[in-house]
């Protein structure tokens, strides 16, 4: 059934005390999709108990849809192994860790996204967003607004508050009018979209700007409705739904130092409801992806 696995990669998870649940969420667009194993990281062996169904190998998951629990004693860390089926098997695999209500309290607050400008000083910006039936609602770096929790119609947004020295957020959105329609950027400090009016953004562009971007870059995840979360990270991302008309129904934003002379990596902060881990192949672009989902609200200060 399996085949001939001759391509692998594998991906670290770091998990609190308490009990997750691991969700195999997606694979390949095509072909065969990988199959993966999950255990213990070396050294966590004592205080770490994998369980899959019954009849199943623990650990192991062969399929999207399958899943597997994690009981952690203590904060320890999980090895995540993807294993391509065939020759030329992908390895694209999309993975997602919930934490089981009421289990596992240092899980429900992890710490906030902070970046440091050259005085030392973190950066306090809020982001602001007009969601429809809630009103304006702001939060910190790395933290949602609506989302996965609880989805709802975004109508417009903001960057508040400082950035970095030498750093601004500039954003331009596309509001879903008929035909959907992008208006002009706006510089950190105003707000962009409606307010009140029905009409929900459906795509969002924003940008770097200052004498000091090429030390920052940005880290937004966005959802669509009916999509998957959209994540993208560099000085300029578009957030979209691939057919571009979708309401944005959840937004997460933060702002990550980039440090002179260091390798690329692919790896998110934890934030507090999802974090994202991916793994690149660059020979053939095959991506481990993990979410990561809080036990706190959908607006909860503290994947």
């Amino acid at each position: 059934m399996i085949g001939d696995v001759i391509r692998e990669r594998e991906a670290t998870v770091d998990v609190d005390r308490g009990l997750f649940l691991l969700r195999y969420a997606s694979g390949a667009v095509s072909g065969p999709s990988p199959i993966a194993l999950v255990r213990p990281a070396a050294g966590s062996e004592p205080f770490v108990e994998i369980l899959s169904a019954p009849g199943v190998v623990n650990g192991f998951v062969s399929a999207p849809g399958e899943c597997v629990v994690i009981r952690a004693e203590k904060p320890a860390r999980i090895n995540l192994q993807i294993k391509g089926q065939g020759t030329d098997g992908s390895l694209d695999a999309t993975f997602r860790i919930e934490p089981l209500a009421g289990i596992g309290s240092s899980s429900a607050s992890p710490p906030a996204t902070r970046v440091d400008d050259a005085s030392g000083r973190g950066s306090a910006f809020k982001l602001v967003a007009h969601v429809a039936r809630r009103g304006d609602i702001a939060v910190d770096p790395g933290v949602w607004i609506a989302g996965p929790e609880a989805p709802a119609a975004i109508e417009g947004v903001g960057v508040h508050g400082a950035l970095p020295a030498g750093v601004g957020i500039e954003i331009q959105p596309l509001v879903g009018t008929n035909p959907p329609r992008w208006l002009d950027w706006a510089p950190s400090g105003a707000f962009v979209g409606t307010r009140g009016r029905a009409l929900p953004l459906v795509g969002l562009r924003l940008r770097l700007v200052g004498e000091r971007t090429g030390q920052h870059e940005l880290s937004a995840d966005a959802l669509f409705l009916g999509s998957p979360i959209v994540s993208k990270r560099g000085p300029e991302v578009e957030l979209q739904g691939p057919v571009g008309r979708d309401p944005l129904v959840g937004l997460r934003l933060a702002l990550a130092a980039v440090a002179a002379g260091a390798k690329e990596q692919d790896f998110a902060g934890h934030g507090p409801v999802l974090a994202e881990t991916e793994i690149v192949d660059r020979q053939k672009e095959p991506r481990i992806r993990l979410f990561r989902a809080s036990a706190g609200g959908p607006n909860s200060p503290g994947a």
